[in-house]
């Protein structure tokens, strides 16, 4: 039903932003009728194909179809617009003022001795755009959160944010020497 309907995901059987070059070429598939480069193509951009099967098919087809990146018109040369005579007293482009610093005091928004287990955790405030743990804490680093603000980000966040004290699995303090391991736990 799928495959008839058109009820996969669309799909280009050259690759991600590539098409077939020869659209007329003939691939042959075993215990399938002889079809078309471009026929395969437009099954794959309608949704007739499944979509394991269209990952694998730049490998079957590119030698045939000749599967290339799509090649956009080319931009016309650009045309510089008239100037009017050169001004033989130019006025220099005032320099703005600088910006302020952040006068807040570094924010810890796990709240002080903790630190953020779940760094891609999403926190979201009423009309706030969402925003990470790590993110939020930058910020808190940068001074950019109020003082007023910082002292109840800890309960907001912790959930969340997997806000505990530092703990070495090694115990004792030691350091991880293979932090790329996988560890398997029986169950």
């Amino acid at each position: 039903v799928n495959r008839v309907c058109g009820c996969n995901p669309p799909c280009s059987v050259c690759g991600d932003g590539k098409e077939v070059d020869f659209p007329n070429a003939v691939v042959e598939f075993p215990g399938q009728p002889s079809i078309t480069c471009g026929t395969l193509q437009t099954n794959g951009f309608i949704g007739r194909i499944p979509a394991g099967q269209c990952e694998r098919m730049p490998n079957v087809i590119d030698r045939v179809c000749g599967c290339d990146p799509h090649t956009p018109n080319p931009t016309p040369n650009p045309t510089r617009p008239p100037t009017g005579p050169p001004n033989p007293n130019p006025t220099p482009n005032p320099t703005p003022d600088p910006t302020p610093s952040p006068t807040n005091p570094p924010c810890n928004i796990c709240d002080d001795d903790m630190t953020i287990g779940i760094p891609n955790g999403v926190v979201e405030f009423p009309g706030q755009p969402a925003i990470t743990c790590e993110d939020l804490q930058a910020m808190g680093n940068a001074g950019l959160i109020p003082d007023g603000q910082c002292v109840r980000l800890p309960g907001l966040v912790n959930r969340v944010c997997g806000c505990n004290e530092p703990c070495s699995v090694c115990g004792d303090g030691k350091e991880v020497d293979f932090p790329n391991a996988i560890v398997d736990f029986p169950g």
